[in-house]
């Protein structure tokens, strides 16, 4: 008798597990459609290339802002920027002033949990701005796009932008990690993007 109540008992914890593993990866999903990510991945990891990426990066930014200033939600500044991916591609070969390739291109890709200096970010698929420099293979970038949360800022100006974007108080407080189940939900979400990639 008592071994049914235990078997009751692990079905009912594995559905609960599950439904909240369900519902932290649905959180994650409404967040990472509220904004786009920007990932600038350099050459190689020579010094020179990473400083070479750096300069793209600081190239870029103000372009990005410029072409997404007037968007109010993510799915505008998609727009934008897949139309000014020429125009990127261009400015970071100049600036890049090597001859090598350079790919821009716009799309879902996967991430791990990011801390940045007044947020976080869980793991799992966003879309991105991805910025390839050359062969690709050194060390990357990454901060987001849209809303423009790439130059430091604090809390404050994180929720302001945030808030201009479309997002709610709960996809803010996911972010910033004012909610006090953050933690688990980012240590769930870490282990729902190693397993389902």
């Amino acid at each position: 008798m008592w071994k049914r109540y235990v078997s009751m008992g692990l079905a009912a914890l594995l559905l609960t597990e599950a439904a909240l593993a369900l519902r932290v990866y649905a959180e994650q999903r409404a967040l990472a459609g509220k904004l786009i990510r920007l990932h600038v991945v350099a050459a190689s990891d020579d010094p020179l290339d990473q400083a070479r990426k750096l300069a793209v990066r600081d190239a870029l930014l103000p372009q990005i802002a410029a072409l997404t200033a007037d968007c109010p939600d993510a799915d505008s500044a998609a727009a934008a920027l897949e139309a000014g991916l020429p125009a990127l591609a261009g400015r970071a070969a100049r600036t890049l002033g090597t001859g090598e390739p350079v790919t821009a291109r716009l799309g879902w890709e996967p991430f791990p949990r990011r801390d940045y200096e007044s947020f976080s970010l869980p793991a799992g698929p966003y879309r991105a701005l991805r910025v390839i420099l050359g062969a690709g293979e050194g060390h990357n970038w990454w901060c987001v796009a849209f809303p423009a949360l790439c130059l430091p800022a604090g809390t404050e100006e994180l929720r302001e932008e945030a808030a201009q974007a479309g997002m709610t108080e709960q996809q803010i407080a996911l972010m910033t990690e004012e909610s006090q189940s953050v933690t688990l939900k980012f240590r769930l979400l870490d282990w729902l993007a190693e397993i389902f990639g």
